[in-house]
């Protein structure tokens, strides 16, 4: 996908200063301190989730579609407590062979991947039997209220924020891709207007 200057320039300090906001500190802890073994984290953006892994993990493999990323996740680097492997690649096309690691992570970065269906195809081949799928994502409402204003705003949201669709059923998804939620939490970010917060939290696993 060719990324233009506001995607490649502007939106990843917009990121930078909004996935750092103080809401996400308890969610961030409690999801990550799951992960374990060899570790993906699709999405990377600027290393909003690097500080909340755990110290045992073996290794963290993190990968990121938007070039202008990168230089930005890299400054964080050093503010990590393990090394980190960080490439430019595409959540639907993986550049690992199958059954590479244990623990797969994605937090806001399924609402704005292009092909879903494909995505998610790819992280249950690139994780081993009994690994896992630990996710935080924003998504479809429960509410119709809510829902008919997150149908009517993705058309526009989706291009001031790089993709982004704010009505995504995520679990339902997920499942639909072979994957076993075993665990899901389903809620209202508070602060944050009903279209925009509604989330997902949970984990999956490839039986």
């Amino acid at each position: 996908m060719k990324r233009g200057w506001y995607s490649r320039r502007v939106f990843p300090r917009l990121v930078n200063w909004s996935m750092v906001q103080p809401g996400f500190i308890p969610l961030r802890q409690s999801l990550l301190s799951q992960a374990s073994g060899a570790v993906m984290e699709i999405g990377f953006g600027t290393g909003a989730n690097l500080t909340f892994y755990p110290s045992h993990i073996h290794s963290l493999t993190a990968i990121d579609p938007n070039p202008g990323m990168i230089p930005l996740a890299r400054s964080h680097l050093v503010e990590g407590v393990v090394s980190v492997d960080l490439a430019l690649a595409s959540a639907e096309w993986l550049p690992f062979p199958s059954a590479s690691f244990d623990t797969v992570v994605s937090t806001m970065t399924l609402c704005s991947v292009p092909q879903l269906s494909k995505a998610l195809q790819e992280l249950f081949r690139v994780v081993k039997p009994g690994g896992r799928l630990l996710f935080l994502e924003h998504g479809q409402s429960p509410d119709r209220s809510v829902c008919r204003w997150q149908d009517g705003l993705t058309a526009v949201w989706k291009y001031l924020g790089d993709g982004c669709h704010l009505n995504r059923p995520m679990a339902q998804v997920i499942q639909e891709q072979g994957w076993n939620v075993a665990t899901l939490d389903k809620f209202y970010l508070p602060g944050v207007p009903k279209p925009f917060g509604y989330f997902y939290q949970g984990m999956a696993v490839k039986n």
